[in-house]
């Protein structure tokens, strides 16, 4: 298949999926989130909970639109449920939280329910309020709960909505809020955090990455024709000798990745462009399959570049899904966005630093191609089943098969 053909079949999967997605659900990280509003002697508490993780954890379903009634067992026994798995305490002693009514956020498709409570003991305002908070978080794997201050007197806050200022997760279930920092710093620390935890624990984004980084420890030089192993012979791959040279690849392959889902993740943050984030990742998952089979059959004559740009700017509107559930617009969005990414450049670099040692020393093994041949093999393998799941949007029940087995 020549450059042509290729790129042209590309291009119309892609048109494939644009054309053929209409009602897509965006995809959104299993989280809760936490409003606190500070007046003086005064503090409010507002629960937000996705009404498909009440389906999974207490198996009511609601239909879009509906509220349930507020006084029904139902939501009586979620306020229970919310009582015991968050909690307010300070030098003042313990703040309890006392249920007054129950919203609903519409979100075209998969609501929420908003709980809203006041709390006890809050005249004077603590300066420091200790949490404690596991909602949902042992019940569904991977999840967690956003506290964000909303507003605050004391600070002069009045409508955040886009920074939050602790991230709750199951290793972390007690932290101290400083009420009188503000929560635009603690905010945007949390952002920084957030963005380096993303991107550790997005499996895709680390295996584009690694399939990247490959080529940059080793000179493809095809040689004889004959006899190849799917179109390769062991002496078309050497190592790269010159640690420097390798060095300097991997900087032009960082920069160029790190420009380009830099640039879609803010144009998706500021709503500028947005996609469906079916089509996203579908998209993503593809980029995985072309870069680690560039790896085993160049094709691109030395412009590798093009499946870093265009497949880097996708992975961008990747990362703006969870930016925008951790960051609903509001006056801090730009702090949102910068901390973020900070974030995500520092979790991508701290990969780098691990995993481009480890290639460059198994570059000098003999056989490294059965290593890069074998790797790319798998990595087009999983990419496969990732397109099948979310282009196609059929469940091959792997993941639910590990989670039985204990292995996830």
């Amino acid at each position: 298949m020549t450059l042509t053909q290729l790129l042209r079949t590309g291009f119309i999967f892609v048109l494939f999926f644009a054309f053929s997605i209409h009602q897509v659900e965006a995809h959104r990280p299993n989280q809760n989130y936490i409003y606190l509003s500070i007046y003086e002697g005064q503090m409010d508490c507002r629960v937000e909970l996705r009404k498909s993780d009440i389906t999974k954890v207490f198996g009511y379903e609601y239909g879009p639109g509906v509220v349930p009634d507020q006084n029904g067992a139902e939501v009586q026994a979620m306020v229970s449920y919310i009582l015991e798995n968050l909690k307010y305490s300070s030098e003042n002693g313990g703040h309890d939280l006392v249920f007054t009514d129950i919203d609903l956020l519409d979100l075209n498709g998969d609501d929420f329910l908003l709980f809203n409570f006041s709390m006890t003991n809050m005249n004077p305002v603590p300066s420091d309020l200790k949490v404690y908070d596991q909602i949902f978080v042992n019940e569904l794997s991977g999840h967690e709960s956003l506290l964000h201050i909303e507003r605050n007197w004391k600070t002069g806050v009045l409508a955040n909505e886009a920074l939050p200022s602790l991230i709750f997760g199951s290793s972390s279930p007690n932290q101290t809020l400083d009420i009188e920092e503000g929560s635009v710093f603690t905010g945007f620390m949390a952002m920084v955090k957030s963005g380096v935890y993303h991107i550790w624990i997005g499996l895709d984004h680390i295996l584009f990455l690694i399939a990247l980084l490959i080529p940059s420890v080793i000179v493809y030089r095809p040689q004889d024709p004959k006899g190849r192993w799917l179109g390769i012979k062991y002496t078309d791959f050497e190592p790269e000798k010159s640690f420097k040279t390798a060095l300097i690849s991997v900087v032009k392959i960082i920069t160029i990745f790190t420009l380009a889902h830099s640039v879609t993740l803010s144009l998706a943050a500021l709503d500028v462009i947005n996609l469906p984030s079916r089509l996203v990742e579908s998209i993503i998952a593809i980029s995985i399959a072309m870069a680690a089979f560039h790896n085993i059959v160049p094709f691109l004559n030395k412009r590798e570049w093009l499946i870093i740009l265009i497949f880097g700017l996708f992975h961008g509107f990747g990362f703006a899904s969870v930016l925008a559930e951790q960051s609903r617009g509001g006056e801090y969005l730009v702090y949102s966005l910068v901390g973020f990414n900070i974030g995500v450049e520092l979790g991508q670099l701290a990969i780098i630093l691990v995993a481009f040692p480890v290639l460059f020393v198994l570059s000098r093994v003999k056989l490294y191609y059965i290593i890069v041949v074998g790797f790319s093999l798998l990595l087009m393998a999983i990419s496969a089943y990732w397109i099948i799941e979310r282009a196609f949007g059929y469940d091959l029940k792997l993941h639910t098969w590990l989670l039985e087995q204990g292995i996830l």
